[in-house]
């Protein structure tokens, strides 16, 4: 292509053979804060010729333009100019609609005027492809595998929301923070790779998608480190998060090319995350050291083996594989831990069960009944159980007497000390009182269902729920 630079004073085209036009590849022409003259010669041989389908321009790249096609003006992308204020800025992919009968067989000559005055970048290859298509929508292009990318942004994203949901209801913000943002980042860091075959944006805008690809690349590289730092090497938290951002920083600003950027800003995190992990298993040789260990061996392996093309698709199918993989060790780690606290739970109801029947028996707390106009204070460790009836409640007493309490069970359950327990709807038991369960069929006709029964020191038999069940044995197998 021979390319020479516009005159400022005119906006004719330039005599392509003047000592200061240049012959470049597509690789080298840079309009990028200048304008430029193009022209090229496409050879159009008989049987490519259109006859089934119209044919377009397609000039890809960051630039504004204006296309002729053998000496007719097809159309322009924006208003190129050889000053900024005169400029409109273009999209990022163009195409111009190329009538048939501009169109010979052999040499067909082309000719564009482009400018990119508003950019944010110096890009080293700002023309991405020139070339003649069937015509049709220019992000047609750019949506290669876009469903399975989709379905991957969603899944990322849900993964994201999860991860948020989990942050905030739970007390350790710390394990599922990392997880939400490295599932935020990498949703994100997809959608704006994508962007180009959802939406023809203006080029300016993809100097701003290149920037956000990196710094959200960096965004999930550091949150990959966070965690295992979270999880394996609390005392030196800060020096290889410092160490990460330092290192991160020199390469971002001096590596040449922004997918290069792009992937080194996963690779410094990973490095790191594979050394200090390599570094804990040395010390100590443990299941879960070396899982992780030989994961990231193999992550950071396939970034050095794929540097040039790993910020592409195959990016994102290690990721989600990797966030896959992480959600699941972290669920069964969250099971784990629930299990592990509904133990310590029991354990802490079990002794403070043993503290209050301790308490219960040195100095018995007294229950106030009033009933019949009378008032009378009935120490608790008297009572075996209180069963509803009505309006009223039913208390049994260990001397085979009974009392009457003008109120519902709930109210006088209140009243009553952490020795005693609802075990059915209609009953309130005094644990201290319990000898056994059972779950055959009571000796004494009930018409109360439940799946068990209790036998107590009186000789009498209680329902007891399905629900509470479990805990009852609990608790009959702690304190005997």
């Amino acid at each position: 292509m021979m390319v020479c630079p516009a005159d400022e004073s005119t906006n004719q085209k330039p005599d392509f053979t003047a000592s200061n036009c240049q012959l470049k590849s597509i690789n080298e022409l840079d309009p990028q804060h200048q304008a430029i003259w193009v022209k090229a010669t496409v050879n159009i041989e008989q049987q490519n010729l259109p006859e089934q389908f119209p044919l377009a321009l397609y000039l890809f790249g960051k630039t504004s333009s204006e296309v002729f096609f053998n000496g007719v003006y097809l159309g322009k992308n924006g208003t190129p100019a050889a000053v900024a204020r005169n400029e409109f800025v273009g999209k990022m992919d163009a195409r111009f609609y190329l009538p048939p009968q501009l169109i010979k067989q052999g040499d067909n000559e082309v000719i564009f005027y482009l400018s990119a005055h508003h950019g944010f970048l110096k890009l080293k290859s700002p023309i991405h492809f020139i070339g003649l298509g069937e015509y049709t929508d220019t992000i047609v292009f750019f949506q290669s595998n876009i469903w399975i990318s989709l379905a991957l942004f969603g899944a990322l994203l849900l993964g994201a929301l999860y991860f948020l949901v989990l942050s905030l209801r739970s007390n350790q913000q710390e394990k599922y923070i990392p997880f939400c943002l490295m599932a935020f980042f990498a949703s994100s860091q997809l959608f704006a790779e994508i962007s180009r075959g959802l939406f023809n944006y203006s080029y300016p805008t993809h100097d701003l998608r290149l920037i956000f690809i990196v710094i959200l690349s960096a965004g999930f590289g550091l949150c990959l480190l966070t965690y295992m730092l979270n999880k394996f090497e609390k005392k030196h938290h800060k020096q290889w998060l410092l160490l990460a951002v330092a290192l991160m920083t020199f390469i971002i600003i001096f590596m040449p090319g922004f997918d290069g950027k792009t992937t080194a800003a996963m690779l410094i995190p990973s490095l790191l995350s594979t050394l200090f992990i390599a570094n804990k298993y040395r010390q100590k040789h443990t299941r879960e050291l070396l899982s992780y260990l030989l994961v990231f061996v193999v992550f950071t392996i396939t970034i050095v083996l794929t540097f040039n093309i790993f910020h592409d698709m195959l990016f994102y199918y290690i990721i989600t594989g990797m966030m896959i993989g992480l959600f699941v060790k972290q669920a069964n780690e969250l099971v784990n831990e629930q299990a592990r606290r509904k133990i310590e739970e029991e354990q802490l109801r079990k002794l403070q069960f043993t503290l209050d029947q301790n308490q219960q028996q040195k100095t018995p707390s007294k229950l106030k009944i009033s009933s019949a106009g009378k008032t009378e204070l009935l120490p608790t460790d008297t009572i075996i159980y209180c069963k509803a009836a009505g309006d009223y409640v039913e208390i049994h007493l260990k001397n085979q007497q009974q009392s009457l309490y003008s109120g519902s069970l709930k109210s006088l359950e209140k009243q009553l000390p952490n020795t005693f327990l609802k075990i059915h709807r209609s009953y309130v038991v005094n644990l201290d009182y319990i000898l056994s369960v059972k779950t055959s069929k009571p000796s004494s006709a009930s018409s109360t269902p439940s799946s068990g029964f209790l036998v107590l020191q009186n000789g009498e038999e209680v329902p007891v729920s399905r629900r509470i069940l479990p805990r009852i044995r609990s608790v009959i197998g702690s304190a005997f």
